[in-house]
């Protein structure tokens, strides 16, 4: 009996070893750092993204490639409220000729949040009317606005997506068609809140915001895990061959440039690495003045600075936003009553 017993608490003891050693209790591996959380977290968001975009995309009766799709998500500083555009190409878009773009053609799928609660999932179908390239940009409902858009031809593409950028106040989508670029240009600051808002019946709105929060959430962590600070202003760049993430300084607008004793803000950038000479780390943001008048980021030669006049969305706002095109994202950071440009180049 007594060895009966003896044998029964061994059997326990190992079993609770084992159960220690499976939930990590006994393991020797290693945290993830903060980097690994951040592109980790980007993998997970850009496989549940595809799915969601894939299936209301369905419910709204189109087909997409929803692979590369680009997107940039953002959160002000001033008030922690989030934005949100991603894209996506129609399914076989790539093949259209110019004469389909005239005749009329979906090209691109979208999702939009504003930061003041506007969502909504939308078809851009681009056609000529009277001579003039214009871009119908429709709901679930089929309800339409019309923008102005440029199709330009002979010009070296790629086959990657820009998403959006606030050239003076005003917002771009960009996107590459096979031999073509369609750059759509809105007037307003925030156009797409002139077609109502159409719910999908299966929910995909409420789960890609949740998707968003998710990816905010471990990034802001990742980020003040090394900055030690709590800074608001976040903005995430998600491509296929790229993520660029940027938490700005609360106190950023009220900054001398070229103060080195504290940062504007922090950043890290993951892309397809081709000897560019970008920190492989989260890196604070301290701009060194150069000998023709110009800026640098310190510790950071692959990252361009130029200065933009002041804008009013993005200053009222206290969050970083993104551009990216054919060959740069930058993220735009506002500074006094400058917008301060970190350009990286991209390789093709």
């Amino acid at each position: 009996m007594r060895d009966r017993k003896r044998l029964c608490r061994w059997l326990m003891s190992c079993s609770v070893i084992a159960l220690l050693a499976g939930c990590g209790g006994g393991s020797s591996t290693n945290p993830q750092t903060a980097e690994q959380q951040i592109v980790a977290s980007n993998t997970n968001f850009r496989s549940r993204v595809q799915t969601l975009l894939r299936n209301a995309a369905q419910e709204m009766g189109v087909q997409i490639s929803p692979e590369n799709f680009a997107c940039g998500v953002f959160t002000n500083g001033s008030d922690g409220r989030m934005s949100v555009m991603i894209n996506a190409a129609i399914a076989d878009a790539q093949d259209l000729t110019l004469d389909d773009l005239r005749a009329g053609a979906d090209v691109m799928f979208c999702y939009v949040r504003t930061d003041d609660g506007y969502r909504n999932f939308l078809i851009v179908r681009i056609r000529q009317v009277n001579n003039l390239w214009v871009a119908e940009v429709r709901n679930l409902a089929g309800e339409t606005m019309t923008l102005d858009v440029e199709v330009r031809t002979g010009q070296p593409l790629s086959n990657k997506m820009t998403t959006v950028w606030y050239p003076n106040g005003t917002v771009c989508v960009d996107r590459r068609i096979g031999k073509f670029r369609v750059v759509i240009v809105a007037c307003a600051r925030e156009p797409f809140i002139t077609i109502p808002y159409r719910a999908t019946s299966g929910g995909w709105e409420d789960q890609l915001d949740s998707a968003c929060e998710q990816l905010m959430s471990s990034v802001r962590g990742a980020m003040q895990s090394r900055s030690g600070s709590s800074f608001r202003g976040v903005v995430a760049i998600s491509r296929d061959d790229v993520l660029s993430v940027c938490q700005l300084s609360g106190m950023a607008s009220e900054m001398q440039l070229n103060d080195s004793s504290r940062p504007l803000g922090y950043c890290y950038i993951w892309k397809e690495r081709n000897g560019d000479d970008l920190p492989a780390r989260i890196f604070p943001i301290k701009l060194v003045s150069l000998s023709n008048n110009g800026y640098a980021v310190d510790g950071a030669p692959g990252i361009g600075v130029t200065l933009e006049p002041s804008n009013l969305t993005i200053k009222t706002k206290s969050s970083p936003r993104p551009r990216i095109d054919d060959n740069r994202i930058a993220l735009l950071l506002p500074v006094q009553d400058q917008v301060v440009s970190l350009e990286v180049p991209l390789t093709q």
